[in-house]
């Protein structure tokens, strides 16, 4: 079974480092036979305002989601409040789904507030957040110029991470469902 993970970019900056990180998820994503597109809450927040008109593409994509990766940078020890705004606009869509979380820093930490940040926010939204995570430390030395990664041990850690992800993915959706009995 091919899985569809989206994955939710959490900031409107122009030319931020986590751009270049999420690409980077992506196609280790579609390497690995996974559908995903990149999510920008830009794309989503017209006038202002994530009404639910403006948001309804957003719905259909987690409708459609088997799991969910988010990319953010880490801002004042927490998450930008775009990111934050597009993640709230949704409940039932996210709920029984696992999601992993990227972080993104130009310290050392890569992130490491924010992910751990979000992941009390996606148990109130009913999601799965994996343990495991990737950690994207001094991004902006971590990428070249067209946005490949200079560390290839970023790959390995992924395959971590996705297989964790992965597991999650095809049991959660069984569960969704109704392809295991829970026995109530």
């Amino acid at each position: 079974m091919k899985l569809n993970i989206p994955i939710l970019l959490m900031t409107m900056r122009d030319g931020a480092v986590s751009d270049q990180a999420a690409q980077f998820v992506q196609r280790q994503l579609v390497s690995r036979g996974v559908e995903s597109v990149i999510v920008d809450p830009e794309d989503y927040h017209e006038k202002k305002s994530f009404e639910q008109e403006h948001v309804q593409p957003w719905s259909e994509i987690m409708k459609a989601a088997d799991a969910l990766v988010i990319v953010s940078p880490e801002y004042n020890h927490s998450m930008p409040g775009p990111g934050k705004e597009m993640l709230d606009t949704l409940y039932e869509e996210y709920e029984k789904k696992p999601v992993a979380i990227c972080g993104v820093s130009s310290g050392t930490l890569g992130g490491a507030r924010v992910i751990e940040h979000l992941k009390t926010v996606m148990i109130e939204l009913k999601m799965v957040a994996i343990r495991e995570a990737m950690y994207f430390a001094k991004a902006r030395e971590l990428f070249n110029e067209d946005g490949t990664i200079k560390d290839a041990s970023y790959e390995q850690w992924m395959d971590k991470m996705f297989t964790e992800l992965f597991w999650y993915a095809h049991v959660l959706k069984a569960g969704r469902e109704g392809k295991i009995d829970v026995g109530l």
